[in-house]
């Protein structure tokens, strides 16, 4: 088997590639319903955080959030206190079809596992990808929440014509 010359572009490739052989998997979600889900069982509650996390607009977490609560895989709660938060849970169906999905889409990889010289070096580095992604996350948020607001805008300082 021809190996090409590693490169950020063949790495690219090569993901866009896996998540085509994920999505072909029978997971009984879409990847887009996993990654919320995943998410959500992580501790990520509330839709903007998953927005964020995602890296995608609060509209499109919304529209896919409703479908798993029509399926009874999330539920939405009040948040004590905060009359606009809702928070989001996992249900137990929705426990069980991330379990199913996690597993379909292991079986998808395994084979392709089986053909690679050293499939523990990797894992260890999606490890560490995914680790070097939610310090990044978790950056991004400390800054944003100790960013100063901005000053109100008053129409004094609003130019003519606009």
């Amino acid at each position: 088997m021809r190996v090409p010359e590693p490169s950020v572009a063949q790495g690219a490739r090569t993901l866009v590639r896996l998540a085509r052989l994920l999505e072909r998997a029978d997971a009984g979600v879409s990847l887009a319903q996993f990654r919320i889900l995943e998410l959500v069982a992580r501790g990520t509650e509330r839709s903007s955080q998953i927005a964020s996390r995602l890296a995608t607009s609060k509209p499109a977490v919304t529209l896919v959030v409703d479908g798993l609560v029509n399926a009874g895989l999330l539920n939405r709660e009040s948040v004590a206190g905060d009359r606009r938060a809702i928070r989001l849970t996992l249900t137990p169906r929705g426990r069980q079809a991330l379990a199913r999905a996690e597993e379909a889409y292991c079986e998808r990889l395994k084979p392709l596992l089986a053909e690679i010289s050293d499939p523990h070096a990797l894992l260890t580095q999606l490890a560490e990808i995914d680790a070097a992604l939610d310090a990044r996350w978790a950056r991004r948020a400390e800054r944003r929440a100790t960013r100063p607001a901005p000053p109100p805008t008053t129409l004094e300082e609003v130019p003519r014509g606009q």
